[in-house]
């Protein structure tokens, strides 16, 4: 399935980021080899806070709150 230009211009909505939270957990790995990256310890981080969805959220426009109803 494709999505044209014209639905594409119909989609409204942004990423809300009041409150955004930058990472602290930025490794700089340049230099490590593929194997020693994957195996490098990572610091453990915070949870995200909980998901506050809204009624025509860009989730919702897109169709993602559909997908379960078409069984």
């Amino acid at each position: 399935m494709t999505i044209s230009v014209t639905d594409l211009a119909r989609v409204q909505g942004a990423m809300n980021t009041t409150d955004f939270r930058r990472s602290t957990n930025v490794e700089d790995r340049r230099g490590m080899s593929l194997e020693d990256s994957l195996n490098a310890e990572s610091p453990p981080v915070e949870p995200l806070p909980p998901l506050i969805r809204r009624p025509g959220d860009l989730s919702s426009q897109a169709g993602l709150d559909d997908l379960g109803k078409l069984r």
